[in-house]
């Protein structure tokens, strides 16, 4: 769709420039925004990690010194199972122990001599038979004072469980160079009491959690989602694997579920547990303050464009309406109506331009009121030239040929009264009337279109001229002429024919002068003509801005030939006409006036 107004322009230009400044700061804002929020929850999620992380640790360091409280009560050297009061002194050392265990095992050379619960069912989380995992913690306790076991499944009540273990101090025989010891299994409710958080106001909302996975990528610790998740569901992520690596850090990327998520990760501080924990929300939670800030930021955009487009129209009305007035103003101008006054409204720009057209319109009236009066007298001044021109010849024919005829017939009428000898001198006098009578026919007819301009060149013309005006004015005229006028055009030489012509009757009839002098000169680009009397003179101001008929009609004749005129006067000062002309013009074909 094509747009000519200047006003919808505006309104489309600066439309489209609002539009783009509000979209680049609504998507700076919303990105920016959406970077700070998805920092404060990672930041979050990094605190909650390190929070649960100094949990378990702390968890696994007062089991520890539990079981080395617990293992202090020592047993008999005999490797036939605890002392009398050993099994009451361990249950009796703490007072809840089954908060965090639940069951123990005294173990000596042929293993398992004396086992417990700490809680009223056996089932608890404490495997059946554990033969061959205390054989393990034997083997591993010879370097440490506690260790722990991962965690594992009872084979025989499907369970998991956690095993810890320390010896107990006692006296060793060269019989028996083996300690008992002690084996607590840990409480898993206990671990999954501190991993495990349902609260919407804990930081995780409703889809966050956070968990343990071991080395074999499965879990550790119950799932938010998943209740029985221990060493059943496989947590194969980049999360996981980063953490097992050694590394600590905030990704987003998908979990066990296959959902993406904001999670952190890293590993715990527990000696001999090679377990990575983490802290992770679903992204589309996380999400839900940036979508809203999104439709809170898109709202606010979509109200300020409205608001900017209202303003856009306004103002582009404001400029555009003095530029309205304004075309509509030159429309009218154009038609010739001249009377116009636009208010100015304001001091700026389009202020300064209707100002300017004001101006322009008053010019132009003028200049037009000008024009029209010029117009009207150069007509008038044709048709007074005309009038004149017929009073002149009128003049001529009556003062002149018409006595001459006069005469003659005068003469003719004495002929029937003479007799033959005075015939003969009166025909000889008519004779000379006669000529006489062509003679002023053909100054007449040189005055109305001098012939000799169309055999010979200008100053033969000029000289015939001259002799005729001296002879009949007693004018002395010295006349000089320089350069080729051979190749001047008819139109150039009639134009300045009539021009010297005017300014010699106007000395005649004007200066008062007695001696005249004319200059004629020729170069290749232009023609002088340069007119001087000693005449009285005048005052150009006295004349009028035309200078009457006489010199307008000089004025005339030198700018149809493009040239221009200079008249220099003052009274007893004489007169100069100066009058340049250029060569090189270009005539249409057919057409009388020359043009450049």
């Amino acid at each position: 769709m094509k747009i000519d107004s200047l006003s919808e322009k505006l309104i489309l230009y600066f439309v489209l420039l609002g539009i783009g400044a509000i979209m680049i700061i609504s998507t700076v804002s919303f990105y920016s925004t959406r970077e700070a929020l998805m920092g404060r929850t990672f930041d979050q999620l990094i605190s909650l990690r390190i929070v649960k992380k100094n949990q378990i640790d702390q968890f696994y360091a007062d089991r520890a010194r539990d079981i080395t409280f617990m293992a202090g009560t020592g047993c008999s050297a005999s490797g036939r199972g605890p002392s009398p009061g050993v099994e009451r002194k361990i249950t009796g050392r703490l007072r809840s122990p089954g908060q965090y265990f639940t069951a123990y095992y005294i173990l000596g050379k042929e293993l398992a001599v004396a086992q417990g619960c700490f809680n009223d069912s056996a089932s608890a989380g404490a495997p059946a038979i554990p033969e061959h995992v205390f054989a393990l913690l034997r083997d591993q306790l010879k370097g440490e004072a506690v260790v722990i076991s991962d965690v594992n499944i009872d084979k025989h009540t499907g369970n998991p469980y956690q095993l810890m273990a320390t010896e107990i101090p006692g006296i060793e025989t060269k019989i028996n160079s083996e300690k008992d010891i002690l084996v607590v299994a840990v409480s898993m409710d206990a671990i999954n009491a501190i991993m495990l958080n349902n609260d919407p106001l804990s930081g995780l909302g409703l889809s966050g959690e956070t968990y343990l996975v071991g080395p074999d990528l499965r879990m550790r610790s119950i799932s938010r989602f998943q209740p029985a998740s221990i060493l059943k569901t496989s947590v194969k992520t980049q999360s996981v694997s980063d953490a097992l690596a050694g590394k600590t850090g905030c990704i987003t990327t998908n979990d066990y579920r296959g959902i993406p998520v904001l999670s952190s990760y890293g590993m715990i501080g527990v000696p001999g547990l090679k377990w990575a924990i983490l802290a992770e929300i679903d992204v589309q939670e996380a999400m839900v303050p940036i979508y809203e800030t999104r439709t809170r930021i898109l709202l606010l955009s979509m109200i300020m464009i409205v608001v900017f487009f209202g303003s856009v129209l306004f103002v582009s009305r404001r400029i555009t309406k003095p530029l309205i007035r304004l075309r509509d103003a030159t429309v009218n101008l154009g038609k010739g109506k001249f009377e116009i006054d636009l208010p100015v409204e304001t001091r700026d720009e389009i202020g300064a331009l209707t100002e300017s057209f004001n101006i322009m319109a008053r010019q132009i009236k003028e200049k037009t009121t000008e024009l029209q009066l010029e117009r009207f007298g150069r007509i008038r001044s044709v048709f007074d030239g005309e009038e004149m021109e017929r009073q002149r010849l009128s003049r001529e024919l009556h003062d002149g040929i018409g006595q001459s005829l006069i005469a003659i017939k005068l003469r003719l009428e004495n002929l029937l009264y003479q007799d033959g000898k005075d015939i003969r001198n009166s025909i000889q006098e008519l004779k000379n009337y006669f000529d006489q009578i062509i003679d002023e026919v053909r100054r007449i007819s040189n005055n109305l279109m001098p012939s000799v301009l169309e055999v010979f060149s200008i100053p033969i013309a000029f000289r015939n001229l001259f002799s005729e005006t001296e002879e009949h004015s007693g004018l002395r005229i010295h006349f000089e002429a320089k350069g080729n006028f051979d190749d001047l055009d008819k139109k150039i030489k009639t134009y300045i024919y009539r021009l010297t012509q005017e300014a010699l009757n106007n000395i005649v009839k004007h200066a008062e002068a007695n001696d005249v002098r004319v200059y004629l000169t020729r170069i290749p680009e232009r023609l002088t003509l340069v007119i001087r009397d000693n005449g009285k003179g005048f005052s150009p101001e006295s004349v009028g801005k035309d200078g009457g008929n006489g010199i307008h009609n000089m004025r005339e004749r030198a700018s149809l030939l493009q040239g221009q005129i200079d008249i220099q006067s003052a009274p007893s000062k004489g007169t100069t006409i100066t009058v340049n002309v250029p060569i090189i013009i270009t005539y249409v074909k057919n057409q009388d006036f020359p043009r450049g």
